[in-house]
């Protein structure tokens, strides 16, 4: 059989499949569905794990029918999915449009609510595969190495210009960043996305001091005057940053990251124990954006250890995927669903933590929802078919290679 004809049949991956991706998804996976048990009786959602476990069924049927479609069909035909995934984010602007706290991010089909942006991700994975391995060679030029890019920030403007979800356009930027530094990591391109982050810097600079500065002015010089300053007088974006740098001042929009950090402090080295927590029943999302403070409470460092561990893990597995690769593109898909998981929690832990602004990203496969979930099985899927197509050899070869006194130079 011809190499086109490989790359041109839909279904492909004889090979098994790899329970080492698969038992690090299915562990985190239970630790959501005690998790978003423990925390949704907070608010009344004792039904939360059923739906929950409902979604996981569904993600796992994704996740064996892509483990079986040729991931390099899926790169030949990437950007048909990317075409798709861009028209999706304007369905948001139709009567399908399904609007939540303050966001119209959803659209919804026959009572299903459908988070748009998350279809996105995958897409801009998938093209960014194939045209990185297409200009591998080029990409010393300019012109290509900007044109690779603008996939990823084309669809970073759309989702946050169409569904305003800036966190989500963050997460595809990253995740388009590390896959060209796994294909190029070399200094003559690196120089123009120096350039391009060195300007990306200056204008949040420039936002932050023209901007937030002089509202947060405002707001002081209402308050030392006598006169009540209403905190959703200021633009939505604008209060998430400002309650981050000033939380004792915008006490009302900095309460989730206040409650957060009372939860972790609060629940010490071993936790209060698992249903005990207390500040999850003010937490507005406490199986959502912010279960990790769910988990630091009840579970403590350990159990706030473990969960870094087992994504520590996961992440491990698929890097382990990707260099076992058998081509390029395959080793771009893993290397991507790998940015996209770890920049994911490291966000989410983060805005647990206080560190960084709110920014509403879930932590995958651990909190409550449907379409985040789904997807994220979906790129396990498609990762796992790039793992049942890597010949045996190779990885015996990269197995012979850790053992004392042999290493491995060059894998391609």
């Amino acid at each position: 059989m011809s190499s086109r004809d490989k790359r041109t049949r839909i279904i492909a991956g004889r090979g098994t499949l790899d329970l080492q991706l698969i038992i690090s998804v299915c562990f985190l996976l239970m630790f959501g569905f005690i998790m978003v048990y423990s925390a949704g009786r907070a608010n009344g959602q004792t039904s939360a794990m059923r739906s929950q476990m409902l979604y996981a069924v569904i993600g796992f049927a994704a996740m064996l029918l892509f483990s079986r479609i040729n991931y390099r069909w899926l790169v030949l035909n990437g950007h048909w999915w990317y075409i798709l995934a861009m028209l999706s984010l304007t369905l948001v602007l139709t009567p399908m449009s399904h609007s939540s706290h303050g966001a119209a991010r959803w659209i919804q089909i026959g009572g299903v609510t459908v988070q748009v942006a998350e279809l996105a991700k995958p897409a801009v994975i998938v093209l960014l595969a194939g045209l990185l391995t297409a200009n591998s060679r080029k990409m010393v030029k300019f012109r290509y190495a900007f044109g690779i890019l603008a996939v990823g920030i084309v669809a970073a403007l759309m989702v946050n210009g169409l569904t305003s979800n800036l966190s989500t356009a963050v997460i595809i930027a990253g995740i388009t960043l590390i896959m060209f530094f796994v294909a190029y990591p070399t200094r003559k391109v690196w120089r123009w996305v120096a350039a391009l982050a060195a300007a990306v810097l200056l204008l949040c600079y420039g936002y932050y001091h023209f901007v937030i500065v002089p509202e947060h002015q405002q707001f002081v010089n209402g308050m030392l005057s006598g006169q009540t300053v209403a905190e959703d007088t200021f633009p939505y974006r604008d209060r998430r940053i400002l309650a981050w740098l000033y939380p004792d001042d915008f006490t009302e929009s900095s309460m989730q990251t206040r409650y957060s950090l009372r939860a972790i402090s609060s629940g010490g080295l071993l936790g209060r124990g698992l249903g005990n927590g207390i500040v999850k029943y003010s937490l507005p999302e406490p199986t959502n954006d912010f279960i990790f403070a769910v988990i630091g409470e009840e579970l403590g460092a350990v159990g706030c250890l473990v969960v870094i561990f087992l994504f520590s893990y996961n992440i491990y597995q698929l890097i382990r995927i990707a260099i076992w690769a058998p081509d390029a593109s395959g080793r771009y898909i893993a290397a991507g669903v790998a940015a996209h998981f770890s920049l994911q929690a490291f966000f989410n832990i983060a805005v647990a933590l206080g560190l960084v602004p709110n920014t509403g990203i879930s932590l995958p496969f651990i909190s409550y929802g449907g379409t985040a979930l789904i997807i994220q099985m979906l790129e396990v899927g498609i990762v796992l078919n790039v793992a049942r197509q890597t010949p045996a050899g190779v990885k015996t070869v990269v197995q012979e290679s850790r053992k004392p006194g042999r290493r491995l130079s060059v894998l391609k």
